[in-house]
């Protein structure tokens, strides 16, 4: 089913962790999805802990410029409602998001991160992080397997960043059923969530949209408290962020 044009403009955001982006040098330097590199080194000058975290990664070619502006800026979106002493990221992939919660947030002791299959960018990211901040070492594990098989310890928030499809749903599943906080960047958005949308939910708002109303309505039914937040669309279109914490629960 192709998406028709929805009739809500949403806006865009602009960057709020590497405001060195709001510009259009900026902004084409933040979506190259090419290794960051020590030609790029010069748009993290300073002493500050992100910059010399950035200039490790550039050191050693660990990540597209992309994937890193996209986990910083949701990171910078949802680290005080998602500070637990336990973080898991679920279908982590390179694991990036889930380190920073490690390396900037000192009240979380362990970051769980669980994808299929660990890829070897992943141990230049980790590398880097170990340089500029050595007590990761004690915080990260990373689980190989399914999130299907994974069972999120007790009190832990839930990343789900770009979990494909039903990945997503599954990210709901597990913090529902833990009444933990959940924070979910949606992609790969299919035809079928949970209930059944009107028709006309999927027509006037796309079923991007719609979808990711039904999510947010699921959350609200089972006792959560949810905002949205995006990243800006020059880093990727699929730039929702979906924010869940249980009624009642602290920050």
């Amino acid at each position: 089913m192709s998406e028709k044009e929805p009739l809500i403009k949403e806006p865009d955001r602009k960057f709020k962790g590497l405001r060195q982006f709001n510009s259009p040098d900026g902004h084409r330097v933040s979506n190259r999805r090419d290794r960051m590199n020590p030609n790029w080194m010069h748009w993290f000058p300073t002493d500050s802990a992100v910059d010399r975290f950035a200039r490790a990664l550039c050191e050693r070619c660990a990540v597209d410029m992309k994937e890193f502006s996209e986990s910083f800026e949701f990171f910078t979106r949802t680290r005080r409602k998602m500070r637990a002493s336990i973080v898991t990221d679920l279908c982590c992939g390179h694991g990036l998001t889930g380190l920073l919660f490690a390396i900037f947030e000192r009240e979380v002791e362990q970051v769980h991160l669980v994808d299929q299959m660990c890829p070897l960018s992943f141990e230049r990211i980790y590398d880097a992080a170990l340089d500029v901040a050595p007590w990761v070492k004690r915080k990260v594990q990373f689980h190989t397997m399914s999130i299907n098989q994974y069972v999120p310890e007790q009190g832990s928030s839930i990343l789900g960043i770009h979990a494909c499809g039903s990945r997503t749903d599954r990210c709901i599943d597990l913090a529902i059923e833990l009444e933990t906080p959940v924070a979910l960047m949606p992609c790969c958005h299919s035809s079928v969530s949970y209930g059944a949308r009107p028709r006309a939910f999927d027509e006037s708002l796309g079923i991007r949209l719609a979808i990711d109303v039904d999510r947010t309505y699921r959350l609200r039914n089972n006792g959560y408290d949810v905002d949205w937040k995006a990243i800006p669309k020059v880093v990727t279109p699929m730039n929702r962020i979906i924010i869940g914490k249980p009624l009642g629960a602290n920050g």
